[in-house]
């Protein structure tokens, strides 16, 4: 029977590893049923140096898949040959090839095979090459996995050159910044139907959009990152979060590949786990961070400034934040409760509020109070700190009374976009930070230049020039005034600062500020 008459299989797939530890792993062929589920038994029966026979058994879909084999390993050539000698198949050979590639080496297996079975076979033989090939692509996937958990594992153990770099996952806040976007990487792209568009990219995985070469400290220090796209946008949680959490997952193995020491939680992917109760760290190597330590430090420091400017102290004026449960809300609370007359959080959850306002009254100053009334909450309020979660806006700016300040952390806003006449409140966006070296990603995160960035985009490039791979700012309510006191330190040694006040595309100009001030010695 001739090579045409067979049925054939291709699979291949760029795997982040040096030549020799991929072959290396192939050929270690009895540890493959400890980490791959569809491979039940490998053993060896003989080996020489450059050939082996060995024995199969593989489960797929339920259906048993057995044959002995023999290997020639002809790694001058990059290539390991094998043929099954005996088993369920008529025919089953291929060639496992190995090629260099930019990111790695692309691994490449061709199989042919034939099942032999008279009357079943127009149904067997593609039934049988499903199985085969996802025996192999599980195959390719699990060595892949394994080899990036060894080189985390490795760093851990101290070998610090195994890992190095950032990376950062953001996600579209609307489907009109998605179809913005698009436009930007090409003017001429004509949308097609919301629905159609709308379904393609919830379907589409989270891709790698954007390799930053080199980030320079104001040090001296140098290093590189990524920015991955999570293809998911925030009213996509309450439709099917299992689908945006897999997509979260996928971009934390993405960063994997590229081999970075760290990633950072940007936006709404900070959320998702911890929604359905799964911690994303036991399901990748890679340390994490959210950045919410940085975010609020500059959220502190920028409601610390715009006192000043409007020429008022913090231990006279009253205190809202909104979302003030929330890791980053929680945690600029512990803070301003140092310095304030009075702190109110909000919250939807009582419980939450009322074991908060707890911890606040034992160890602070100011007067605490919670509530779930937000508007009740914000009318009162001399500075009001939005941080809450949500895929849409929640804050009006009437409520605020003249001569407020408003910092809006969230991503998407907690106050509308909508125009307002108003000049008598101070309204800006917080958590972010002037940058030592710019960044542009080449599509529009609603900053107002590629100088200045989100808090927790800084944190992780802060993270990794200092070398500390670790999972910094994870998990609710881990962020600690002396934690928020470190990260000040390590941003401004680097060249990290609290950025111009802007809101919307409009920076806050001094004469902005004398309208503000006048409103409030009037209120």
């Amino acid at each position: 029977m001739k090579d045409k008459d067979l049925i054939e299989i291709k699979i291949s797939k760029i795997i982040p590893a040096q030549k020799w530890r991929v072959i290396r792993f192939i050929t270690k062929v009895w540890e493959l049923p400890t980490y791959i589920a569809c491979v039940k038994e490998v053993s060896v029966i003989q080996k020489t140096r450059h050939r082996m026979t060995t024995k199969w058994r593989v489960e797929i879909d339920k259906v048993p898949i057995n044959w002995v084999e023999e290997d020639l390993l002809a790694l001058r050539r990059n290539a390991i040959y094998f043929k099954a000698i005996e088993g369920d198949l008529e025919e089953f050979k291929g060639e496992w090839r190995f090629q260099d590639h930019p990111e790695g080496i692309e691994v490449i297996v061709n199989v042919y095979l034939k099942v032999g079975i008279p009357a079943i076979k127009d149904f067997a033989e593609p039934y049988v090459k499903r199985l085969l090939s996802k025996n192999f692509e599980a195959i390719l996937e699990a060595l892949e996995r394994r080899l990036i958990s060894i080189r985390y594992a490795s760093f851990k153990r101290g070998d610090s050159q195994k890992i190095a770099g950032f990376g950062i996952l953001g996600h579209f806040y609307n489907f009109k910044h998605l179809e913005r976007c698009l436009k930007m990487l090409n003017p001429n792209f004509k949308p097609p139907s919301r629905e159609f568009l709308n379904s393609l990219f919830n379907l589409t995985p989270s891709f790698k959009m954007y390799e930053m070469k080199e980030f320079r400290s104001k040090t001296g220090d140098a290093t590189f990152g990524c920015f991955i796209v999570c293809t998911f946008i925030p009213d996509m949680l309450s439709k099917d979060i299992y689908a945006v959490y897999s997509k979260v997952v996928r971009a934390c193995k993405l960063a994997e590949k590229q081999g970075v020491g760290i990633v950072t939680l940007g936006g709404f992917t900070s959320m998702v786990g911890e929604r359905l109760g799964h911690q994303i760290s036991e399901e990748v190597d890679i340390p994490i961070t959210t950045g919410n330590t940085y975010t609020a430090v500059l959220a502190v420091d920028g409601v610390e400034r715009a006192a000043r400017l409007l020429n008022r102290e913090l231990k006279d004026l009253k205190i809202t934040i909104v979302g003030g449960t929330g890791d980053i809300g929680s945690a600029c609370a512990r803070a301003l409760s140092e310095k304030a007359k009075q702190v109110t959080i909000t919250g939807r959850t009582k419980s939450n509020l009322l074991l908060l306002r707890s911890e606040l009254r034992k160890k602070h100053k100011a007067r605490i109070e919670a509530t779930t009334d937000n508007k009740e909450a914000v009318r009162s309020a001399d500075i009001v700190i939005a941080a809450a979660n949500t895929s849409s806006s929640i804050l009006n700016l009437e409520w605020f009374k003249p001569g407020s300040i408003i910092c809006d952390l969230a991503y998407p806003k907690n106050i509308s976009y909508t125009f307002t006449n108003r000049k008598d409140i101070l309204v800006f966006s917080g958590g972010l930070a002037s940058l030592p070296t710019p960044i542009d990603t080449g599509i529009d995160m609603g900053l107002p230049s590629a100088d200045v960035s989100y808090g927790c985009f800084s944190e992780v490039i802060i993270l990794a020039l200092e070398h500390r791979f670790e999972n910094y700012s994870y998990g609710r309510g881990n962020i600690s005034l002396e934690k928020m006191d470190e990260m000040r330190g390590l941003a401004a040694k680097h060249g990290f600062e609290l950025a111009p006040f802007f809101w919307t595309s409009r920076s806050l100009e001094e004469e902005n500020i004398e309208e503000i001030k006048k409103a409030a010695r009037n209120a």
